[in-house]
């Protein structure tokens, strides 16, 4: 495909007969968006056998012709918006035993995709999960925080967790490789990670909720886990 234009004017007499395709911008627009347009008019013509117009006329000229565009009944005019950024992911129903502890192993069936591949991210660019800061002396986590985690972890991936000092619960992977994928992967959910040799680091703050925190923290490890194992690793081994 070669977005150079083939001429500035008309063509023959045949071609100007024929049915035409004319993308028209302002010439205010940024260099970037002027590139953008001639690959798709060549990329138009290429697809169509047909020859497309690049036209590029001030504001006061596009303004102008609106009126010429509608004027007969058979004119129609479509207009066309970037589709909206993907939302948060929506929470999974939280699930307990018959002991009253989450069921952590039977809360999710599937995955919706990675952000790190176009899906929705676990968590909000405006409600992310991020460490306590380490301004002072940072609060231990709460026990009883820390074993909902290890075990969660352990129920969906199989991974060891530990305590990693105030604030970090530590997941030790099976590689220095898949620490680091995981860690980057889970960090572009809105969940802080990072990364110590072959483990990943977690977030855990000392007043971290089961159903908010905790759940998140399991979710987004269960979730990058799952598609390192189905997909990284599985077409490594193929």
């Amino acid at each position: 495909m070669d977005p150079s234009p083939t001429s500035s004017a008309a063509g023959s007499p045949d071609e100007t007969s024929a049915p035409r395709i004319v993308v028209v911008l302002e010439t205010a627009v940024p260099s970037t968006v002027h590139e953008a347009c001639a690959d798709l008019a060549a990329g138009l013509a290429d697809r169509l056998r047909m020859p497309v117009t690049l036209a590029t006329i001030p504001a006061c000229c596009l303004e102008a012709l609106r009126p010429t565009l509608t004027r007969a009944r058979e004119s129609r005019i479509s207009e066309y918006r970037p589709a909206p950024l993907p939302g948060p992911m929506s929470a999974a129903p939280f699930l307990l035993r018959d002991d009253g502890r989450p069921d952590w192993g039977a809360m999710w069936g599937s995955f919706c995709e990675l952000a790190l591949y176009g899906g929705a991210p676990h968590r909000g660019p405006d409600n992310p999960l991020r460490a306590p800061e380490e301004t002072g002396a940072v609060v231990a986590s709460d026990q009883a925080v820390l074993d909902e985690l290890r075990r969660g972890i352990w129920e969906t991936t199989g991974l060891y967790a530990e305590a990693a000092g105030p604030g970090w619960l530590a997941v030790t992977c099976e590689s220095r490789k898949m620490a680091a994928w995981l860690c980057a992967t889970i960090t572009l959910e809105n969940v802080e990670a990072r990364v110590d040799e072959d483990r990943v680091l977690l977030p855990a703050g000392p007043a971290y909720r089961l159903e908010d925190e905790v759940k998140s923290i399991i979710t987004v490890l269960a979730k990058t886990h799952h598609y390192w194992q189905a997909h990284i690793m599985g077409d490594e081994r193929s």
